[in-house]
């Protein structure tokens, strides 16, 4: 990983590699060619179980991290949260070998704004520490407590130490 910010390397290997493989996959693992199949036709569910499976080279498809960020974006591209937190992981660890923290962090405030709680804590150090953009501690705060408010611990925990 090339993630240089200690925070966000430790809290997205942490969030990233717990909940992977969503519905399709988790359900019942269908095979390469169903997954690749129901992508192709635009069900973003297996877009973001497609790019997860190029990810971690599971269901029978071999690791490419290139094909990961294709289909991450395609489900991203369509509204779903988890695709636009898994494309904004990508995008400021360099998972495919190169990083691009400001479209990272366009990406994980539209998985923030859907409530999910990760995002808008990552979201929140990314405005705090000015990772892919200026620093607004105001605008952090804000969704460091949205995050904090739901029960994300990191972020109660980041809260605790935010006026150090």
């Amino acid at each position: 990983m090339s993630v240089k910010h200690p925070t966000l390397t430790r809290v997205t290997i942490l969030v990233f590699g717990a909940g992977l493989i969503v519905g399709a996959l988790a359900a019942g693992m269908p095979t390469a060619e169903e997954l690749r199949s129901a992508a192709k036709a635009g069900d973003p569910w297996a877009q973001l179980n497609l790019g997860a499976a190029y990810d971690h080279g599971l269901a029978g498809i071999p690791r490419d991290p290139r094909q990961a960020m294709t289909w991450y974006r395609r489900a991203a591209e369509q509204g779903l949260a988890k695709a636009q937190f898994n494309l904004a992981h990508c995008l400021v660890t360099g998972c495919d070998g190169h990083t691009d923290s400001a479209e990272a962090r366009h990406w994980m405030g539209r998985a923030a704004a859907q409530d999910m709680a990760d995002a808008q804590f990552l979201y929140g150090v990314m405005l705090a520490e000015g990772l892919g953009g200026a620093v607004d501690r105001t605008e952090a705060r804000y969704w460091l407590q949205r995050a904090a408010s739901v029960g994300q611990a990191d972020a109660a925990e980041y809260l605790a130490r935010f006026g150090e």
